[in-house]
C-alpha cells in the first residue's frame, strides 16, 4: 500500500516490528484507502471527506455516528450531491435527544423577570463542561436571559441569595474562569447551541441573523473617532454576538456594507464577543494588539444590579480585559477600521525552510533534508521579512509532517478583485471536514491507535485540505474580515490548547531592531518536543503566531516593546492526560527559558483564555508565578483602575470578588485588591 512508507519514515518513535504489527491490525487495515490516497497525490476537499466519512460509518460508539437527522445530508457528500442543496439539512438539522432534553428541562423561574415581565428561563443543577472539556462543574442555577433588565434582576436575586454570578458564551476557555459549584451561571447563548456538535453557518452573503426578541444580540455603528489622521467608527456589539455574525454584518449591505471591519480577531468564527474580550484574546500581525486594546466603552450590570458603563481610557485598562470582575458584561464598543482586502498567498515549505533551525540544533530524523547555506539564508530572511512587513502572520505544522504551512499576507487588495473566501460551498466542506474529524476522534477503533499513528492521520488530513499558492499564480483576494476567519467548522472539533505569549527582545548586537531568532528556538524547541515523546501527545498542530504589544494592564503581551511571539500546541482529547501534561510542562520549560540580551528571563506569560492551571513556571505553580513574578508590576495598576470603575458604580473590590469572583480569580487578585484597598 503506497501510503505506508511514507507513514512509516515519519514516526521514527515505532519500531519496524511495531509497525509491521500494526500494519497486519484489523484496525489498521481500515485505514488503507486514506493512506492511499494520501500518498497518491493531492486530494481536493471532497474526496478526502468521502474517504473520512466511510471511516465514521459503522463505527463502535453513538459519539462516533452522526444523528439520524444529520446522516443523510452527511452521506450526500459519498453521491456527490450539489454543496449548495447540501448545506440547507446540514443548518436546518437538529440534534436529537439533547436539544429536546435541553428544552424539556428549561424552566420559567419564578421571582425573576425580563423586561417584558416573562420569567427568565433557566435549568437547575445542570453540569456545566467547557468546549475543551478541561472543566466541569455543577451551578445551582443555569439562566438564559435575553434581555438586559432579566440579567439585572439575576444579578439581585444572586447577591440577596449570597451566591456568585460568572458568565458563559461558547465556552472556549480552557481555565477555570466560569462559574462553581452551586452558584450561578448566565448564559449568553442557547444552551442546545453551546452544548451540541456539529454547528454550522449560513453561506457568506447572509444577513447576520439576530434574534429580534434577544437585546443580547446586535450590532450598531454609535458615532466616530480619529487616530493618526484614520477615521474610524464606534461600534456596539452586544456580548452574545458571534463572530460569525460580526463577519456578515461587515458583508451584508444593510449592516457594514463592506465599508468597515475589525482590523483582528480570533480564527474562530462561533466565539462570543463577551467570550473574546474577557480573557484579552488576540489576532496576529506585528502591528496589531490585542481585541481589548480596541474597547472605547464597556457596558456590563454591576455588583448591584445595575447597568453601568466605563468609558474612561485610564479604566478601560482594567475594565477591558477583566475576566468579568466588573460584572455582566452587555455590550462592547470597539473601534473599528475601513475595511481593506486581504491578499492571501499561503504556501506548503518544507519545515526546514519554513522557519530554519538554529544553528547546530539537532533536527528529528524524519524532518532532514539536504538544504544549503543558501537556501536556509533565504528562507530566514524570507521569515523576517513576513513577520516586519505582512500584515497578518502566522505559521502551522502539523504533528509529523514533513510540510508546514505558511499563512501570512497583507490588506493590499482590492475591492475590485475580492470574493468571498471561504467560497459558500468550502464553507461547507470545512465545517463538515471539522465534523468528521470529531467523529473519527470518537472512534474506539480511532482509539486504539498509538498517539503517533492518530497525529500523523489528522495532520495529513490538515495538510491535504490547505492551500498553496505559488508565486505565479493570483493571490486570494478577500474582505478583511474573511482573511481572518479563513478557516471555518473549527468549533466543530474539540481540542486541548496550551498556549504562551513570548517578548520579542531586542539584538545584542543593535537594541534598536528585534531578535526574532527567539521565535526559531520557540518554534523549534516545540518540534524536537514532540519527536522525544514516542506517545504522540501533540496530535494536531503547532502554531505560532506574530504580534504587538498591548496597552491593557493584565496582558500577556503588556510591555513587549518589539512584540510577541504568540505560540501554542494543540492536540486532540484522546491523549492521556498525564501525557499531555508532562509534555506541555517540558514544551513551558523550553519556552520560559528565553532571556534578553542582558541574561535576564523574558517575561513570558500564558494566554489567559488556554490551558495552563497545574504546570510550574520556574519551578513554582502557575497561579502563584503569575501573581507574583509575571504581573507583579501589573496588579497594582489593575487593582488600582478596576477600583476606580467599581467606586463609580458604588462597589468596591471586595465587592466584585464577592458577587462576580470564583476560587482561581480569588487566589489571582485577592491579595492584590486587599493591598489597594487598605
Amino acid at each position: 500500500m503506497n501510503g505506508y512508507p511514507n507513514f512509516a519514515t515519519a514516526l521514527p518513535g515505532l519500531s519496524s516490528e511495531a509497525i509491521s504489527e500494526l500494519q497486519r491490525s484489523s484496525q489498521f487495515q481500515r485505514l488503507a484507502p486514506l493512506l492511499d490516497a494520501l500518498a497518491s497525490g493531492p486530494l481536493d476537499a471532497r474526496q478526502l471527506l468521502q474517504i473520512l466519512l466511510s471511516l465514521c460509518e459503522g463505527g463502535d460508539s453513538q459519539k462516533s455516528q452522526p444523528s439520524a437527522e444529520l446522516r443523510p445530508a452527511l452521506q450526500a457528500l459519498l453521491v456527490g450531491d450539489p454543496l449548495p442543496a447540501l448545506a440547507a439539512p446540514l443548518r436546518n438539522a437538529k440534534l436529537e435527544p439533547l436539544t429536546r432534553q435541553l428544552r424539556e428541562a428549561l424552566r420559567p423561574f419564578p421571582g425573576i423577570a425580563e423586561a417584558d415581565g416573562c420569567p427568565v428561563n433557566c435549568i437547575e443543577r445542570e453540569v456545566f463542561r467547557n468546549w475543551g472539556y478541561t472543566v466541569e462543574n455543577t451551578p445551582g442555577y443555569t439562566f438564559v436571559p435575553r434581555t438586559l433588565i432579566g440579567i439585572c434582576n439575576i444579578v439581585r436575586w444572586a447577591t440577596s441569595s449570597g451566591k456568585r454570578v460568572r458568565a458563559a458564551g461558547y465556552r472556549h476557555t480552557w481555565g477555570d474562569l466560569y462559574s462553581a459549584d452551586d452558584q450561578v451561571l448566565i448564559s449568553l447563548l442557547p444552551l442546545q447551541q453551546v452544548e451540541e456538535l456539529p454547528s454550522f453557518s449560513t453561506h457568506s452573503g447572509g444577513a447576520p441573523g439576530f434574534d429580534p426578541g434577544n437585546q443580547l444580540q446586535g450590532i450598531e455603528l454609535v458615532g466616530s473617532v480619529v487616530e493618526n489622521g484614520v477615521e474610524k467608527r464606534l461600534c456596539r456589539i452586544a456580548a452574545g454576538t458571534t463572530n460569525e455574525q460580526f463577519r456578515r454584518w461587515c458583508l451584508y449591505e444593510q449592516g457594514g456594507n463592506l465599508q468597515w471591519t475589525i482590523p483582528l480577531n480570533v480564527i474562530m468564527v462561533e466565539i462570543t464577543w463577551g467570550g473574546s474580550n474577557a480573557p484579552i484574546c488576540h489576532g496576529a500581525g506585528w502591528r496589531n494588539q490585542t481585541l481589548s486594546d480596541l474597547v472605547a466603552e464597556i457596558e456590563f450590570v454591576n455588583a448591584h444590579g445595575e447597568l453601568q458603563t466605563v468609558s474612561d481610557p485610564e479604566q478601560l485598562k482594567a475594565a477591558a480585559g477583566c475576566f468579568g470582575l466588573l460584572g455582566i458584561v452587555t455590550a462592547l464598543t470597539l473601534k473599528l477600521d475601513p475595511m481593506s482586502f486581504a491578499a492571501m498567498r499561503p504556501r506548503h515549505r518544507p519545515v526546514q525552510l519554513t522557519i530554519p533551525p538554529p544553528a547546530g540544533f539537532r533536527i528529528p530524523m524524519p524532518l532532514q533534508i539536504p538544504t544549503t547555506p543558501a537556501e536556509r539564508d533565504a528562507a530566514w530572511n524570507d521569515f523576517v521579512h513576513r513577520c516586519e512587513n505582512d500584515y497578518y502572520a502566522e505559521w502551522f505544522w502539523f504533528a509529523y509532517q514533513p510540510n508546514c504551512w505558511i499563512n501570512t499576507w497583507r490588506n493590499d487588495g482590492t475591492r475590485a478583485a475580492a470574493s468571498d473566501y471561504p467560497p459558500p460551498s468550502e464553507v461547507t466542506l470545512q465545517e463538515v471536514g471539522e465534523y468528521i474529524g470529531e467523529l473519527l476522534n470518537e472512534s474506539a477503533w480511532f482509539k486504539s491507535l498509538p498517539g503517533q499513528v492518530q497525529g500523523w492521520i489528522l495532520g495529513a488530513a490538515a495538510m491535504a485540505q490547505l492551500p498553496d499558492i505559488a508565486d505565479d499564480q493570483p493571490a486570494i483576494v478577500t474582505p478583511l474580515i474573511d482573511g481572518l476567519h479563513f478557516r471555518r467548522g473549527i468549533q466543530n472539533m474539540r481540542v486541548r490548547d496550551m498556549e504562551l505569549e513570548i517578548p520579542i527582545p531586542p539584538r545584542a548586537d543593535d537594541p534598536g531592531k528585534p531578535d526574532w531568532s527567539v521565535c526559531q528556538r520557540a518554534w523549534w524547541n516545540a518540534i524536537a518536543a514532540v519527536y522525544r515523546h514516542p506517545e504522540g501527545p501533540m496530535r494536531i498542530a503547532l502554531e505560532m503566531r506574530v504580534m504587538g504589544g498591548s496597552g491593557i494592564d493584565l496582558a500577556p503581551q503588556g510591555g513587549n516593546r518589539f512584540g510577541t511571539c504568540s505560540i501554542e500546541v494543540l492536540s486532540n482529547l484522546n491523549v492521556d492526560d498525564a501525557d499531555w501534561q508532562a509534555f506541555m510542562q517540558e514544551v513551558a520549560d523550553a519556552w520560559m527559558a528565553e532571556v534578553g540580551p542582558d541574561g535576564r528571563p523574558l517575561n513570558v506569560r500564558t494566554h489567559w483564555a488556554k490551558q495552563w492551571q497545574g504546570l510550574t513556571f520556574h519551578g513554582v505553580p502557575a497561579v502563584d508565578y503569575l501573581r507574583d513574578t509575571a504581573y507583579r508590576d501589573s496588579l497594582p495598576l489593575f487593582s488600582s483602575h478596576l477600583q476606580a470603575a467599581a467606586t463609580a458604580g458604588g462597589a468596591t473590590l471586595a465587592d466584585l470578588l464577592r458577587v462576580f469572583g470564583n476560587p482561581l480569580l480569588e487566589q489571582l487578585f485577592g491579595p492584590a485588591f486587599k493591598a489597594v484597598e487598605r
